[in-house]
């Protein structure tokens, strides 16, 4: 099923998709996942990195391969549906869009305030939480109906002061290091490496949804691959980097600074000045992930109601300037409910879960497509040895996602046996409908 997104403009270009996935990986989780990992694996903690980053490398290459062979907006979700059909499109689209970027928005929202609140504590009173929220949704909100280009611009400027500001902090952690500190012996349990995985997982996780807008990139079959494998090569090296840096400088005290560790590490290295700056940093971290996120998921309610899965609605685009205005303001009033009410949290635990289905998803529609386009033209961005690396990202990704916790499994499973009942019987009453009116 292919969708009509000719309103939609394309002005994207490779820095734009570098930019999103670099905004939405380094979010909060760089700022504390260094001491987590290490009281875990102790001294061989950059193995779980190592690991970590082999998954979203192959990942990375199976997703270009996909993105240059369908260039409209949707991303993951209209890799699913286009491979088999809109039963399975329909799953992705609401799993994805509700089950992984809502929650995720609603609990950056709250980590934003929860940052501003330890220098101006009236942001812990109720009333004024939901003004900051109402402040932050309106800036990007406008931004998103005004066009991806004046968003792409806001989202720069927060992604490359706060990359800018880590890659300082890296560099001044790296000259400072005491070598004892990331020497190990002895290869860990390898259960303790999934375990740590698994934190890892959530941090990498969203870098994807920068192939969302796909009909709003200038030459999608090049621009998406290229820019997202660079911007998960430029994810995974700054974590490592970053990990390495925290841990040759501070060791074992890590273990006593697991709530703030890179704020830790900039005050071993530039005093109480540089603690007030990484919280500065995180701060704009948060923003910046919380910002693209929040431009990203309205192009998949977009592109679910141009298909005709959701209501037709979402898909009505601004006469100016060519954006899917309602689709961004119905997503914007339900974050601020769900942020504003904490309802989120009770479904946080669900966002690894689906996250990693719809990868899953997503790499069977890479197997498809290669099945039956084994000649592509010379725009594929094939990938050599994809076989391969396929197979080792669905071998990995089921691993992953066997370590999960019953109750997340559990959850998964019912909502995707929820929503199969509810796209038959939404079909049934359509298809009711029609025959009335015949």
């Amino acid at each position: 099923m292919g969708n009509n997104q000719t309103g939609l403009k394309r002005e994207i270009g490779i820095l734009g998709v570098v930019t999103n996935v670099l905004s939405i990986s380094i979010g909060s989780g760089i700022f504390l996942l260094p001491a987590l990992v290490f009281v875990i694996l102790g001294n061989g903690s950059i193995l779980a990195y190592i690991f970590c980053g082999l998954i979203f490398l192959a990942l990375g290459l199976c997703f270009a391969e996909v993105s240059s062979r369908i260039s409209d907006t949707g991303g993951m979700y209209v890799y699913i549906e286009r491979a088999f059909g809109p039963l399975a499109g329909f799953l992705a689209n609401i799993t994805y869009l509700f089950g992984v970027a809502v929650l995720a928005c609603a609990a950056l929202l709250n980590a934003m305030a929860d940052i501003a609140s330890t220098s101006f504590p009236l942001i812990q009173e109720s009333w004024v939480r939901i003004l900051f929220f109402l402040l932050i949704l309106g800036i990007i909100s406008l931004l998103s109906i005004r066009g991806i280009k004046d968003s792409m611009v806001f989202v720069k400027l927060l992604t490359f002061t706060k990359v800018l500001a880590i890659l300082a902090l890296m560099i001044f952690g790296l000259s400072a290091i005491n070598l004892e500190n990331i020497m190990w012996t002895g290869f860990p349990e390898f259960s303790k490496i999934g375990e740590a995985s698994l934190l890892l997982i959530f941090a990498f996780l969203g870098g994807e949804l920068a192939l969302s807008i796909g009909g709003e990139m200038k030459n999608p079959k090049r621009t998406a691959p290229l820019g997202f494998v660079i911007g998960i090569f430029g994810v995974v090296l700054i974590f490592c980097l970053i990990h390495l840096a925290v841990q040759g400088v501070l060791g074992q005290t890590l273990v006593d600074n697991q709530d703030a560790p890179l704020a830790e590490l900039a005050k071993n290295l530039a005093g109480n000045i540089g603690f007030i700056l990484i919280l500065i940093v995180s701060f704009i971290a948060v923003w910046s992930t919380f910002s693209s996120i929040f431009l990203l998921k309205n192009r998949i309610l977009y592109a679910g109601a141009v298909d005709g899965l959701l209501p037709k609605i979402f898909a009505k685009l601004h006469p100016k300037y060519g954006t899917p205005t309602i689709a961004i303001l119905f997503l914007a009033i339900l974050e601020l409910v769900i942020a504003s009410t904490g309802t989120f949290r009770y479904l946080l635990i669900l966002v690894t879960a689906n996250s990693i289905l719809i990868y899953l998803g997503a790499i069977l529609a890479f197997f498809k497509f290669r099945l039956i386009d084994k000649k592509p033209g010379p725009e594929v961005f094939k990938v050599k040895g994809g076989y391969f690396i396929g197979t080792f990202a669905l071998i990995a990704l089921a691993w992953v996602f066997s370590r999960l916790p019953w109750v997340e499994i559990q959850g998964v499973l019912i909502s995707l046996v929820t929503l199969t009942l509810i796209y038959f019987m939404l079909n049934y009453l359509k298809t009711k409908r029609e025959k009335e009116f015949t």
